[in-house]
Formats: C-alpha cells, sequence, structure tokens
C-alpha cells in the first residue's frame, strides 16, 4: 500500500470517527443533557441558571452539571449562557452514575 492510500484510509478513518462521536454526543430535543462549563468560565451550575433551567445534578464547583431540556431553544440558551459543550442524554448518564447520582429514576 502506498504512503498516499494510507494517508488517505487514515485520515478517512478520523474523520469518519469525529462524525459519528459529534453524532452521539450532540444532545436530542428532550431529556437529560450534560453542561460543560468552559475552563475559566462560569461553572456549569452558573451556566444552567443563567439559561434559566433547573439543576438536577452538580458537585460543588464542579465543571459538569446535569439539567433538563425541553428543546432545541433550551440547548442554544446554555450556550448563549457561556456553556463549553451540551452532550447528550447517554453522557448525562453516564456522568450521573459515575458521580454517583441514582436519585432519577429516569437513570
Amino acid at each position: 500500500m502506498s504512503s498516499s492510500a494510507k494517508i488517505f484510509a487514515v485520515t478517512y478513518f478520523l474523520g469518519a470517527s469525529m462524525l459519528m462521536c459529534v453524532g452521539v454526543l450532540m444532545p436530542g430535543d428532550k431529556g437529560l443533557v450534560a453542561v460543560f462549563a468552559k475552563p475559566g468560565g462560569p461553572t456549569a451550575a452558573e451556566v444552567i441558571a443563567r439559561a434559566d433551567g433547573g439543576i438536577i445534578f452538580v458537585r460543588d464547583g464542579s465543571w459538569v452539571a446535569l439539567t433538563e431540556s425541553e428543546d432545541h431553544e433550551f440547548i442554544a440558551s446554555l450556550y448563549r449562557a457561556g456553556a463549553g459543550f451540551v452532550a447528550s442524554s447517554a453522557v448525562a448518564q453516564v456522568c450521573a452514575r459515575w458521580n454517583g447520582f441514582l436519585g432519577d429514576t429516569r437513570i
């Protein structure tokens, strides 16, 4: 296999993997979402409060918090409030289980 074919194969694989990750991590319309704060910015809890959302779970000074999303407009308001990344409900459930939060029956 030539070096250009190897470069193409690696680039194609990495591109497809990145596209798949973005598709899986992007939140849907409704459900739990994990809000990740930007480094040096407001905490995740502050971001959710600025977006007029309810905090489901957060640890003190945490850069990750869980909230409930009703639609795409709320997710957009989280980004306007300073969120670094808003992840899907699957990621939110993993974060909740990782932190030992099982109080919500949906998780």
